[in-house]
């Protein structure tokens, strides 16, 4: 098939000039000239490249295979090649295969080539021809690349298959197949007979041709039997056909019968016998090259397969090279299988491990051949396949051991030493040297003792030559130049053969500093004229490459170390000089080894620097790494090279003048501009996440953090120079000529790649081996086209750059720089010289698109901040940022002001006035409010991730700078800005919305009109109005949810606070808003779509920061030590946080208490902003388990926030005050959108009014707070839910007993049926507690000291009291006083005293305790000191820094009084609210059946929620209510049930009704659902109040009435089951439940009756299991008396209290819970009797103690009454064993709990499973 084009990504590298002309000259053959051409290249001698460059050309090859590989029209296994009049094609097809393999071997990217499936079919070919060019093909992608193994399974599984044909075994040499024997061309009469033979069985498929009797299945044995098949003169093609005509052959065998049929045909003829031979080895290797042979292994490679292929070399017939090269590479393949027993088999078969073995000899005698002129060599190919097998063999020990004993290494030697020119022998020595390389480990003294190292030198140096004539600039840097201007001669001979990455990138360099000398550049213009590369040959740069391996490997290696001191004194210097100078003619990895084998050998004799600098080796390094040409830096843009500098660098630093030479090249600023420049950028990329070494750019932090610490002196001018790359960038962000160009794809790890171009070499970087980094390679677009298209904004060109992918690799540069270790003093550099003011500027730079908030560059700046913060605790990281936020927030000072009437969006005001733009959103001048929130939004999610730290010393910094002056007023204005932000999501969303706004309606409309692109207006104002209006309302939904689903998550809502929105009224989904969207909206909408979304990502950003101050505010609960609640640990929050608190609650407040402008069109906008505030409200106020924040709810309360919430409901529910609230829910005209705000502000309300909740909440208040004055009034969590309950409850009253909404009902109806019972419950708690706050409350808070004046310190303060002791002790540990002070006041015990000191510090801003314990005058000059330090940087003031810290301080204090004594105010007012009255909760359950039965008709689900709800009730109401409830549902249950009898009564003649409607009735009738619904909730009463409820269904007899009704309804469902239309009635299962519950109540109790005569009428003994010691231990008594009291009362469960920790019994599975661990325990109750003496007293004392021990653990019991059955058989069990004779009645009883009886007989009672 065709490459797919759609998946291509286009290669950054150009192909080589001579591959280019190459494929030029072919694109233009015809299908003859084509031949001709391909069959001349035999050699590949031209650059490799990326196969992207040849897809054309593979597309031409996919044709002619395709056409090859058709079937001939009549016959279906005659391949059109194979047919004797299509000669020219086959001799096509074979030059394109051969050529195809040439190309792959010298290519990459291997993965494009797809025609794989035509290559499958052709190996079904008659000429075997065909068949090895096909398998020639195949066994270089097998070796070259793991491209077999990749393919899909539907194209490799048919390949394998026929692979594995062709391989399969002929019979071995033991039945005369041995591989030498079928190579030899012998009589036919030397083979055995069944070569010729064609024998096939299989097991038939029966088809109708085929005459077998048709009973028979396919597990018949066929066979077919054909003698002497190669006298046949038809082709196998024919005689395959024939056969399959003949019988019907299983599709999966007909391959494997047509290659025995090929096999046994040609079998007979010498040449094609040769051919299959060599198919065969072919298949071998390219199976075991790609792993596909695990379950066929031992069948192809059978046990002698070896010894055969060594056969073959040994056959001395010249004509068989191909068969002998051939079976070298199948044994290269094995060795290639690690398989051991193999490996030493082959060494053993070819006598490698001695001096005369065959292999030895035949290797010396190649070598010889080779270098000996007068010889001739062996054939290319043969030779090719001997070394590499040598290769692959020295690679594992036991090859290498045995190549070292038979002399190897001096026959490879000559190899290299002989310096034959051709390109052919190049290969050679280059595997010479590998296997030299691999096995001088083992022989280092052959090596040595031939001179092994000179020898490797001179042949380097022989190389080199040869190069310099292609080639032959070298660099000869003047002693220290500072700039390359005077050497231009050079320059230009550098030019000539400058790399072909210059031609990639015509575009302007990155930035204009980078040019500083043009004048000069100017006349050679050579970085813009395209000029063709020359380059290295490939087989050359392989030998450099192999050579340079080793000498880096020998210089380090200890058994070299006395050559290795000379080895720089001959030519090798001069070599790696021309090697180093010219990086673009040998390629990055070569320039690289050259660059390691200098820094090796520095380090390994650091001595010797100072003559590597005399010969000036050093200089040519730092000349080619740092200054080569000023206009690109020509360090290669490899990861690799990039990584290594600065090691290398390191090693030119070690002595002096090393580190003089390095500094005078101003190194840094140089190298950093790697990070700035497009060339580099795909270097700076991870080729796949799965990279253990991350990413270049963090590589090269931690190296030069290396660096700096080997050097410290480098320290200030590295730093420099990374501020100086942090203000490049805040350059290229805010120049007016640059944009940031779009971001060809996002990678899956979230970096974003850019399309940058790549050096023409980058491809020797790409080996075989990694095909999954060449992918990653092409990732990106050429850039040649996005530099030079410059896109046009505005009126102005603009150039983009790739700005993103640069801050996100400096980023990660910068952070590992400064966090590559824990230290701080990288940090403390950077601050020292002023870099956070660049750093945190880049945030909010001008050209940085609208997503840059999300990407991973802006994480990346955030991140470095974070380090910046942890690593230095540096506050000015925060007030940095809070200072420029503050001047963006001032800029969007426009969003906050609505726009006059008709009204609309101020963002999409703003668009429309940019409107003909092409693409507005671009720029920063066209659309500055999108970009100013933009940069907020980067700030935002800057101080999120500073947030996110678990130390406490840090997050005290957060909230200082956050509750200073700066920070409370960035508060303020972004509490505004999400206000605004949640109205211009609302109204740009409903502009978006079909049906929305109300017809002609003119809001926003002007400016919806501009959006339209010029030619789609319509001429006349008339016609441009009408579109608008019906285009309101015709938008597709498709384009956005018509609800404010978006917006709301958007918000920052948690998807659980809200379900999607649907809307009440049904005009949404009409079918009108059904039709399509008309082009125009379209348009608009997909305009307004960036303003949307970059305004509700803002939204969910600023509530996610607001969560986390929340948070910080609160302190997290200080850290238990032991698992207990430490409610009262908790800290008291300093002043900061609780003016950070104050602002956030503030603007809590302002969102629930909104007017939006008067022109509104419809009230839908302010319940949407209404709903995004009661969402948002939640995650501020309660934590995620649904606990509050004590402190957000003091402020809550204090700043209006909480009256508002009420309001907000009768606003809503009283449609504005225009109908009583009352009467809201079931107006017709309420609304759209009043059902889910209500939804949402239920939900809150639920959580606001759960009593066990916000009582022990562990974000408590400590209760006395340090230094308020001790009278004032202070936050009291219980008054805060009796004011809450309070308001809900009538809000509540307004809901109930009303026609619940169509969408949001029935949420509604769980949430408040939820409240109510809070409500009910909450009642005792609260009274108990209000009693006990009166009885012990008052003395306790008036024990402090008396009130201190208001006047700042005028009376002498007095001393808060503490416990004299501990103080002294904190003191005696090492803490200050005060510190000491104010852990004590802020806690209650010892311990937490300690934690307190332990994890806050040392208080620095005068605080509450500080003024109580120091005189003034230390304060004031405390707090100048401070300032001093701290807060004077923030804003010069004119007077004295003294002066304006003292100002600022009193200020702030005067401020926070203020506030204080407002909130005094509120709490005082709160204080006295007097909790529901017992009556007001009378009336409401007296009368609340109603309701509930009318949720239940309309809403059946919420019929759980109503049985909670009832229970709650009856347990507030005792017995009687009890009755009263349970009588009235069973009164409807029989209502209900008599309808139905009634109409089950079986039909009549004169009944109207058909069969059918009489049948269905059951189900359809109103009162089958009703039935269904009463009974459910009486069978889940049942569960809780067994008795009572048996009593009141006995006593009222509906027993009788539902059986009744069973009996009626049989006649009616069985004519409805002959009808086939079944419907089950619902109330079935429902009344069987019933009447199943009724029957074991009535057992249970009968069996409870009897066991209450062994109970003892107090005090039963109940115990649990401990599992640690495996016994049943006792409760406590008080604990015991609970948990019986509780029992016989009938309860599910009991709470109590052992030590400091709660459990609960729960008597149905008779289980303890431990309510923190969650651990759970088995209990029991031991049934205890006084016994009756016996006969013989001593057996009475036995069953005494038998009755004692016996205890009766019941876990299959499944509630509160039936748990009695298990106690009371046991105890029926226990008594039936002593007293048999007294009472024989109970025996029955006893059979009913069998493992109870053995359980006592055998005295040891089993734990029931803990559950």
């Amino acid at each position: 098939m065709k490459v797919d084009r759609s998946k291509l990504k286009k290669t950054p590298t150009e192909a080589p000039a001579d591959c280019r002309t190459l494929i030029d000259r072919l694109k233009g053959c015809s299908d003859e000239q084509l031949l001709l051409e391909l069959q001349q290249i035999k050699t590949w001698n031209i650059g490799k490249c990326e196969l992207y460059h040849w897809v054309d050309l593979l597309d031409r090859f996919d044709g002619i295979l395709c056409d090859a590989g058709q079937t001939v029209e009549s016959m279906s296994w005659m391949l059109v090649c194979d047919r004797p009049d299509n000669g020219q094609l086959k001799s096509l097809l074979l030059a394109v295969l051969n050529f195809t393999a040439l190309l792959i071997e010298y290519s990459f990217s291997r993965h494009l080539y797809s025609s794989i499936e035509h290559l499958t079919t052709l190996l079904a070919s008659c000429d075997m021809q065909v068949v090895l060019a096909v398998l020639n093909l195949l066994y270089v992608f097998s070796k070259r690349s793991n491209y077999i193994t990749r393919l899909g399974s539907d194209k490799r599984a048919p390949l394998l298959a026929r692979l594995q044909h062709l391989a399969e075994s002929w019979g071995g040499k033991e039945n005369g197949f041995g591989l030498a024997e079928c190579c030899r061309d012998l009589p036919m009469a030397k083979y055995p007979p069944s070569a010729t033979t064609l024998h096939f069985e299989f097991y038939a498929e029966p088809g109708a041709e085929v005459k077998v009797d048709r009973k028979s299945t396919s597990n018949t044995l066929h066979y077919i039997h054909i003698e002497q098949l190669d006298k046949i003169s038809e082709s196998p093609s024919e005689i395959m056909e024939s056969l399959t005509m003949m019988y019907s052959i299983p599709k999966d065998k007909q391959i494997l019968l047509f290659t025995h049929i090929r096999l046994a045909h040609g079998f007979s003829n010498h040449k094609k016998r040769l051919q299959a031979v060599q198919a065969r080895l072919h298949a071998i290797s390219i199976l075991v090259y790609s792993n596909a042979l695990q379950e066929s292994a031992n069948s192809i490679l059978y046990n002698g397969l070896i010894e055969e292929l060594v056969d073959v070399l040994q056959i001395t017939d010249k004509q068989l090279v191909d068969i002998k090269a051939a079976s070298l590479r199948t044994l290269t393949s094995i060795v290639h299988l690690e398989r051991t027993p193999k490996l030493s088999n082959i060494i053993d078969c070819t006598g490698t491990a001695s001096y005369h073995g065959f292999l030895p000899v035949l290797v010396r005698n190649c070598i010889q051949a080779m270098i000996d002129p007068l010889m001739e060599p062996y054939p290319h190919q043969f030779a090719t396949a001997l070394f590499s097998f040598l290769y692959h063999l020295a690679s594992y020990d036991a090859g290498g051991e045995a190549l070292v004993s038979c002399g190897m290494m001096e026959a490879l030697l000559k190899v290299i030493k002989f310096l034959g020119d051709e390109q052919d022998q190049i290969t050679f020595v280059t595997r010479a040297v590998r296997v030299v390389d691999l096995i001088t480990n083992l022989d280092m003294a052959a090596f040595q003792a031939h001179s092994g190292l000179t020898i490797f030198i001179c042949r380097l140096e022989h190389e080199v030559d040869l190069c310099r004539k292609e080639c032959p600039f070298v660099i000869k840097p003047k002693i220290q130049r500072a700039s390359a201007a005077p050497d231009t001669e050079d320059m230009e001979t550098d030019m000539e053969v400058s790399d072909v990455a210059m031609e990639s990138s015509p575009g302007p360099s990155t930035s204009a500093e980078q040019r500083p000398e043009p004048e000069s550049r100017a006349q050679s213009s050579a970085a813009y004229t395209p000029r063709t590369g020359v380059q290295c040959i490939p087989q050359r740069a392989a030998l450099l490459k192999s050579m340079l391996n080793f000498l880096k490997k020998a210089i380090q290696d200890p058994a070299f170390s006395d050559g290795i001191r000379h080895v720089m004194d001959g030519s090798l210097p001069t070599s790696l000089k021309h090697i180093i100078s010219n990086a673009e003619y040998y390629g990055p990895s070569l320039f690289l080894l050259a660059t390691e084998v200098v820094t090796v050998f520095v380090f390994q004799e650091p001595s010797l620097l100072s003559s590597l600098q005399d010969n000036g080796l050093t200089d040519v390094m730092l000349h080619a790494l740092l200054i080569k040409d000023s206009l690109s830096l020509q360090v290669p843009a490899t990861r690799e090279v990039l990584g290594s500098l600065p090691n290398v660098f390191s090693a030119l630093c070690l002595n002096a003048r090393g580190l003089q030479s390095f500094v005078q090249c101003q190194p840094f600023e140089r190298l950093f501009k790697v990070l700035l420049s497009p060339d580099y950028l795909p270097a700076m990329r991870r080729r796949r996440s799965s990279d253990p070494l991350g990413d270049t750019a963090s590589n090269l932090g931690s190296a030069v953090d290396e660096l700096m610490r080997h050097q410290p002196t480098l320290k200030t001018d590295a730093t420099t120079a990374i501020i100086k790359l942090l203000e490049e960038i805040c350059n290229l962000g805010r120049a007016p000529e640059y944009i940031c160009q779009k971001p060809s794809i996002q990678k899956a790890d979230g970096s974003v790649t850019a399309p940058p171009p790549r050096s023409g070499h980058a491809a020797e970087e790409a080996s075989s081996e990694d095909e999954e980094d060449e992918e990653q390679l092409h990732s990106f677009t050429q850039p040649g086209e996005a530099e030079s298209s410059r896109q046009i904004v505005g009126t102005e060109e603009r150039i983009p750059i790739p700005l993103m992918d640069y801050i996100l690799n400096v980023m990660k540069f910068v952070e590992s720089i400064l966090s590559n270790n824990t230290t701080d003093d990288h940090c403390q550099e950077f601050v020292s010289q002023k870099g956070l003011l660049p750093l945190v500027s880049i945030l909010g730079l001008p050209n940085l698109p609208i997503d840059f908030p999300t990407s991973a560059a802006c994480q990346a700046v955030a991140g470095v901040c974070k380090s910046i913060l942890t690593l230095s605790h540096e506050p000015k990281v925060l007030q940095e940022g809070l200072c420029q936020l503050e001047g963006i927030l001032s800029s969007l000072e426009p969003l906050h002001r609505p726009i006059e009437a008709p009204g609309g969006s101020v963002l999409l005001r703003e668009l429309a006035g940019a409107a003909p733009l092409p693409d507005p959103t671009l720029s920063a001048h066209a659309t500055p409010l999108l970009h100013a929130l933009t940069a907020a939004h980067a700030y935002i999610m800057m101080f999120v991730h500073t947030c996110r730290v678990g130390q406490s010393e840090i997050r005290a910094i957060s909230v200082n700078q956050w509750g200073s002056q700066l920070g409370l007023s960035v508060l303020n204005k972004l509490s505004q800005l999400y206000c605004s932000l949640v109205w211009e999501s609302t109204v740009l969303l409903s502009l978006c919305t079909p049906n929305s706004l109300p017809p002609g309606c003119e809001f926003g409309q002007a400016d919806m009109q501009k959006l339209v692109p010029k030619e789609e207006r319509t001429p006349g104002a008339t016609g441009v109005r009408r579109p608008a209006d019906g285009d309101v309302e015709a938008v597709a939904g498709s384009s956005v949810d018509p609800s404010g689903q978006v917006l709301l998550e958007g918000m920052g809502l948690d998807g659980d606070t809200l379900a999607p929105m649907e809307t009440d009224e049904p005009s949404a989904s009409d079918t009108k808003s059904k039709s399509k969207l008309t082009p125009a909206m379209a348009a608009r909408i997909k305009q307004i779509k960036p303003l949307l979304s970059a305004s509700s990502r803002l939204g969910r950003a600023l509530a996610e920061l607001f969560g986390l101050l929340v948070k910080l505010c609160v302190g997290s609960p200080v850290r238990q030590r032991r698992s207990h609640h430490a409610a009262s640990a908790s800290t008291a929050p300093t002043p900061a946080a609780r003016a950070t608190a104050s602002s956030l609650t503030r603007l809590l407040t302002k969102g629930l208490s909104w007017q939006p402008p008067p022109y509104t069109p419809t009230p839908r906008f302010r319940l949407t902003f209404f709903i995004c505030s009661v969402g948002f409200t939640s995650p501020m106020l309660f934590d995620e388990r649904k606990y509050p924040y004590h402190l957000m709810l003091q402020k809550f309360f204090c700043s209006g926030g909480h009256d508002a919430l009420f309001e907000t409901f009768n606003w809503a529910l009283s449609m504005g005050g225009r109908v009583p609230v009352s009467e809201g829910l079931e107006h017709p005209d309420l609304p759209d959108g009043t059902g889910e705000f209500l939804d949402a502000w239920l939900m809150l309300v639920e959580k606001m009014v759960n009593p066990t909740t916000v009582l022990d909440s562990p974000h408590a208040l400590p209760a006395k707070l340090p230094g308020a004055t001790p009278s004032a009034p202070h936050f009291s969590a219980l008054r805060f839910l009796i004011v809450t309950q309070k308001a809900a409850f009538s809000c509540i009253r307004s809901l109930w007993n009303r026609r619940p909404l169509k969408v949001y009902g029935g949420r509604m109806a769980e949430s408040m049926l939820a409240i109510l019972c809070h409500i009910l419950r909450g009642e005792t708690p609260i009274r108990e507690r209000l009693s006990k706050e009166r009885e012990g409350g008052r003395p306790a808070e008036e024990e402090g000291a008396p009130p201190a004046e208001e006047g700042g310190g005028t009376a002498p303060r007095r001393e808060p009291q503490v416990n004299q002791q501990q103080l002294q002790q904190l003191m005696d540990m090492g803490f200050s006083r005060e510190h000491a002070m104010e852990a004590l006041l802020n806690t209650s015990t010892m311990e937490q005293a300690t934690e307190y000191l332990l994890t806050h510090p040392p208080p620095l801003l005068g605080g509450v305790v500080r003024d109580l314990s120091m005189s003034e005058e230390d304060q004031m000059m405390r707090a100048i000191a401070m300032s001093l330090g701290q807060e004077v940087s923030m804003e010069q003031r004119s007077d004295s820094p003294e002066e304006a810290a003292r100002r600022r301080e009193e200020e702030e204090r005067r401020a926070r009084e203020r506030a204080e004594e407002e909130e005094a105010r509120c709490l005082e007012r709160f204080l006295e609210a007097e909790p529901l009255e017992a009556g007001e909760l009378h009336a409401f359950t007296d009368a609340m059946l109603p309701g509930c039965f009318h949720l239940l008709d309309e809403l059946p689900d919420t019929v759980y929620r109503v049985c909670d709800l009832v229970m709650t009730a009856v347990k507030r109401n005792g017995p009687e209510y009890r009755d009263m409830i349970l009588r009235q549902v069973v009164n409807q249950v029989w209502e209900a049930a008599d309808v139905l009898i009634k109409a089950a009564l079986p039909l009549t003649t004169s009944d109207t009704k058909t069969v059918s409607e009489w049948t269905s009735q059951m189900a359809t009738l109103p009162q089958a659902s009703n039935l269904a619904t009463r009974i459910l909730l009486l069978t889940l009463l049942f569960e809780e109040l067994k008795l009572s409820c048996a009593r009141v269904v006995e006593s009222s007899g509906i027993l009788t009435v539902l059986i009744k009704l069973l009996e009626v309804v049989q006649p009616c469902l069985q004519a409805a089951k002959e009808h086939k239309d079944v419907q089950t009635p619902k109330w079935i299962t429902p009344v069987l439940l019933l009447i199943d519950f009724y029957e074991k109540t009535a057992v249970s109790s009968k069996r409870r009756a009897q066991m209450t005569k062994y109970l003892q009428p107090n005090g039963n003994s109940w115990r649990w299991f401990d599992d640690r010691s495996g016994r049943w231990c006792s409760y406590s008594a008080s604990n015991n008396s609970t948990i019986d009291t509780a029992w016989r009362a009938g309860e599910s469960s009991v709470r109590f209290t052992a030590g400091r920790r709660r459990y609960t019994v729960q008597f149905n599975t008779m289980v303890q819970v431990n309510e923190e661990t969650g651990n759970r325990r088995p209990v029991m109750l031991t049934v205890q009797r006084v016994p009756r003496v016996a006969k013989s007293s001593r057996n009475g004392a036995a069953e005494l103690d038998r009755a004692e021990e016996s205890k009766e653990p019941t876990g299959k019991s499944e509630d509160p009454h039936t748990d009695a059955d298990a106690p009371a058989a046991a105890a029926a069990v226990e008594m039936a064993a002593t007293l048999k004779e007294k009472e024989p009645q109970h025996q029955p009883e006893s059979q009913d709990s069998g493992p109870a009886q053995t359980q006592t007989q055998t005295q040891t009672p089993a734990p029931a499973p803990a559950i």
